[in-house]
């Protein structure tokens, strides 16, 4: 075993090293490519370097599916350790050496897409010299992420069970029933949840951090809502209520701007609105880069701001 490990030591580089978790990662030569900005053969040669440092393959392609065979998965799991360390050091040394730039990753659940864009405008306008990627997702694929350790820091309806990691409430995320400003109930008040027993109800998917809080409400006043449509995320169940489909329960801060047009209208339904927050977390031991410290500095101020606006609709409802 040694000998292997030397023998990778001498002949394989980091580079190779990232090349082939890339691909691992996306299962696609071609999408690896494209992440890492190389030409799809340039790819290919540097797995098979690889590969012939280990004499051993590392991928099977079966049909148009590219598979880790069983000397790539162990390897998988080392070089994900391995380039996990090494960005950590990265970061570490960048701290040392004073904020000048940078790269920062985070992801957010899907209702959390209307606010941290604007706080990461206002950010890159101060930071020029600073990129912010952002990726959107379920509660699922925020805690898969996590798991991976893909982003500096996340923000999720919830600290995830089970995972060591850092969190703190960053604002609050009411969730309120909602529709239309035609919709017969529009301007009816004290409402009932058998009231709404045949109201068709615009629903998030199964994964969604939203969705589950929205169930335990209702099992709670044992209400079993006439789910007319299951959609995949908050965009689509807006245009779902601004076409007067049918009513949902959403995150108020989704919604702030056909509220205060007047499109949407806030429902004023027994047990609602359910109070949730949005909390910030990353994983114990993340060594944060200075720019990543700074966005969240300027995300918790703005949360603030956010949350007099979110208490000045639930008011004015």
């Amino acid at each position: 075993m040694a000998d292997k490990i030397n023998q990778l030591v001498r002949h394989a580089t980091l580079r190779q090293l990232q090349v082939f978790e890339t691909i691992a990662r996306l299962n696609s030569f071609s999408r690896a490519a494209e992440e890492l900005h190389l030409t799809q053969p340039t790819v290919s040669m540097q797995v098979k370097k690889l590969a012939d440092a280990l004499e051993t393959p590392l991928f099977e392609q079966i049909g148009r599916q590219v598979f880790l065979t069983q000397a790539g998965e162990v390897l998988y799991e080392a070089a994900q350790e391995v380039l996990a360390h090494l960005h950590s050091a990265e970061q570490r040394i960048k701290n040392l050496k004073g904020f000048a730039g940078g790269r920062i990753k985070l992801s957010v659940i899907s209702s959390a897409q209307y606010f941290v864009p604007k706080v990461i405008h206002d950010f890159v306008e101060h930071y020029p010299d600073v990129s912010v990627a952002m990726m959107v997702g379920n509660k699922e694929k925020l805690v898969e992420r996590i798991l991976k350790n893909e982003d500096d820091f996340y923000i999720l309806g919830q600290p995830p069970e089970g995972l060591s990691v850092e969190s703190f409430q960053l604002a609050p995320n009411p969730l309120v029933f909602v529709a239309h400003k035609h919709h017969p109930l529009a301007k009816v008040r004290k409402i009932k949840l058998e009231q709404m027993q045949e109201v068709p109800l615009l629903m998030r998917e199964k994964g969604s951090g939203m969705r589950s809080q929205i169930e335990a409400v209702f099992a709670k006043h044992h209400y079993t809502p006439n789910i007319k449509m299951i959609l995949g995320g908050n965009e689509v169940v807006r245009l779902g209520v601004l076409q007067n489909l049918g009513v949902t329960v959403a995150a108020v801060a989704t919604l702030l701007d056909e509220i205060e047009r007047g499109d949407i209208v806030v429902l004023d339904v027994e047990g609602f609105p359910i109070h949730r927050q949005w909390y910030l977390v990353f994983p114990k031991g993340k060594a944060l880069s200075v720019a990543a410290i700074k966005l969240i500095e300027l995300l918790k101020f703005e949360a603030i701001n956010l949350t007099k606006s979110l208490q000045e609709k639930l008011v004015l409802s």
